[in-house]
């Protein structure tokens, strides 16, 4: 006896919800707007790979990268890499398996991205 109540209650209320939000418009126009595509593409993001680690990393671009920074993750600084080079590897077999941040900074020192990364 209850089940069938709660149904039509539930219903009732599911209906009124959806006229309410205007999901019975009659209303069924379409609007476009042209943008150029410039809008829609992002600048390539900067990323450190591989992730997870074991020997080394790079990083995928180095527009304006001046360095790469390795902290733990109490904040300390770990070691840092000097005249950045796309795909190039920098070697980070002498840190200790675990999880690290890695600072990208720029020429004028402005931290351009901080990732994440597992060393192991």
């Amino acid at each position: 006896m209850k089940r069938p109540i709660l149904i039509t209650l539930f219903s009732f209320f599911a209906l009124f919800a959806f006229s309410q939000a205007g999901f019975d418009s009659p209303d069924t126009s379409n609007s476009w707007v042209d943008a150029p595509p410039s809008v829609f593409q992002q600048p390539p993001r900067l990323s450190i790979f591989p992730n997870p680690a074991i020997h080394y990393i790079s990083i995928n671009e180095d527009k304006n990268v001046k360095s790469i920074t390795i902290f733990n993750l109490v904040g300390r600084k770990i070691k840092t890499f000097e005249n950045i080079r796309k795909n190039e590897q920098y070697d980070i077999s002498t840190l200790h398996n675990g999880m690290y941040l890695v600072q990208i900074t720029d020429y004028s020192n402005k931290i351009l991205a901080t990732q994440r990364i597992s060393k192991r």
